[in-house]
């Protein structure tokens, strides 16, 4: 009996700290509580650790803890549900949208155009040598003439040099015999054949005829002008030439290539790409042409040039011959003086 008044009250110790919260914690159901109350006899009572018994448990008196609020749900604004709220929403939305595609637009746009203007400046060069070996065999004549320009160019260009065909020391150390008191057939003749070029030859045939009438003078004068014209014109009848073979040789290639490219594309199996082997074929025809071109052209030039030096230069000799025709007009009816007299006092 007095073990069990001990458990009671060590029972009803245990439970004050439950009685002071029991604001917060729910009220237990009336069968649960009553079956707590209710302690029997013979169960066994539960260990209570001796610090539970401990002064200060009796000296606290926790306030009980505020219940959370609940949260309450936010109430949706009257404008989200507005219908033409939400079509000006998406009205913008769509102009943004093909906003961007414009944009992505023009972007591509632009850098296709680049790309264009790329592959436009990036030509394809053409290989000279390669452009040469497919011209075919006519390539070798065209070749041949060229050759054969330039070396006659380079002859002409220096023998009809200025100062080739009318010696500046030449009229210089003349002129004091042209004089009519220093008149010296002889010494003209000598000075002649020290400085030998057309001038010099035409000077001479004129002293040939000395004590002849003035219009025989001027006739021998223009023979011999005629002779040394010929000379002088003998090489550049092969720039004229060259001028005139090379185009035809040329024409007479890309004649030959397209019956060849025309012939093979009328030979070809059903199903072969007929265009690109003609374009192929009218290709490698036009060599030639363009190879005789290149080569016509500028020796067509260059004789040409010659051509205007020559009758430039004897223009010039006409009137460097004057002063001579006037001595030899008054020497008219004198005794004449041979080629071997001249070649003899020599």
């Amino acid at each position: 009996m007095n073990r069990l008044l001990l458990l009671s009250i060590i029972s009803l110790f245990a439970a004050l700290p439950a009685f002071a919260q029991d604001e917060a914690l729910p009220p237990l159901p009336e069968d649960a509580s009553n079956n707590q109350a209710f302690v029997s006899e013979d169960a066994p009572a539960p260990a209570v650790p001796e610090t539970q018994f401990a002064p200060e448990i009796f000296a606290q008196n926790p306030e009980p803890e505020p219940a959370p609020e609940a949260s309450v749900p936010e109430e949706p604004s009257p404008a989200a549900n507005d219908p033409r709220q939400m079509a000006l929403q998406d009205l913008e939305e769509g102009e943004k949208e093909v906003a961007q595609q414009e944009e992505e637009e023009r972007l591509a746009k632009e850098k296709e155009q680049a790309e264009l203007d790329a592959k436009k400046n990036q030509v394809p060069q053409i290989d000279i040598l390669e452009l040469i070996k497919s011209g075919g065999v006519l390539m070798w004549p065209i070749g041949a003439l060229s050759v054969i320009g330039l070396m006659f160019a380079l002859e002409r260009f220096i023998a009809l040099r200025h100062n080739a065909i009318m010696p500046r020391r030449l009229f210089k150390q003349i002129k004091p015999y042209l004089e009519p008191s220093y008149f010296s057939p002889m010494a003209i003749w000598t000075i002649c054949d020290k400085y030998r070029s057309p001038a010099a030859r035409v000077i001479q045939a004129a002293l040939l005829k000395i004590g002849r009438p003035l219009p025989e003078i001027v006739a021998a004068v223009e023979s011999a002008k005629q002779d040394e014209a010929t000379n002088m014109y003998r090489n550049v009848r092969w720039l004229t030439l060259v001028s005139s073979l090379a185009p035809l040789l040329g024409l007479l290639g890309t004649v030959w290539g397209m019956i060849q490219a025309f012939y093979i594309t009328a030979n070809l199996e059903i199903g072969a790409n007929r265009a690109e082997q003609l374009s192929s074929g009218i290709y490698v025809a036009l060599v030639t042409t363009a190879a005789g071109l290149a080569v016509a052209i500028p020796a067509a030039l260059i004789a040409h040039l010659f051509e205007g030096r020559i009758l430039k230069a004897f223009h010039k000799l006409d009137s460097r011959l004057l002063p001579l025709y006037d001595i030899l007009e008054k020497q008219e009816g004198k005794p004449r003086i041979s080629l071997s007299q001249y070649q003899g006092k020599k």
